[in-house]
């Protein structure tokens, strides 16, 4: 088992201050990564435009849900090959319902049972009342996602 991740309270606070400036939808983005540096990088939440166009596809608003915007996350990724950098984690906030790692999170988070983003913790911020008022830790382990300490 690999190391455990030591996010500090600078970028927690950094990432809890996203979910604040946007608190009636789900913010999303990533933890990387680069050059031995932790940043936070905020994708997108594109569900409300696939929701626009296809209601029954997507039935899901960015207030229950987040989409992260397929291009920039793509960009993303080719910018930390070129560098040498990776995602160590995927972060996201939840609306009025706490910081779990919900049913759909866990079905978005694989394919066929094997983790969509290898190796990557994720991290749930939850907002109530437009503050961040908890943030939980989760991690792949023995086929399911498990919560685990966030210091």
């Amino acid at each position: 088992m690999s190391v455990p991740i030591e996010y500090g309270a600078a970028l927690l606070a950094r990432i809890a201050a996203l979910c604040e400036a946007d608190p009636g939808r789900e913010v999303c983005g990533f933890v990387v990564r680069r050059r031995g540096v932790l940043e936070v990088e905020p994708i997108p939440n594109a569900a409300d435009r696939y929701h626009a166009v296809d209601p029954l596809g997507f039935p899901r608003s960015s207030r229950d849900s987040y989409l992260m915007d397929p291009h920039a996350h793509l960009r993303l990724l080719q910018a930390l090959d070129a560098e040498g950098g990776e995602v160590l984690a995927v972060w996201h906030s939840h609306v009025d319902v706490g910081a779990t790692f919900s049913a759909k999170d866990r079905a978005d988070a694989l394919a066929d049972g094997v983790p969509v983003v290898p190796g990557a913790e994720y991290l749930v911020f939850g907002v109530r009342a437009g503050k961040v008022t908890e943030a939980r830790r989760f991690r792949f382990q023995g086929g399911d996602f498990v919560e685990s300490a966030l210091a």
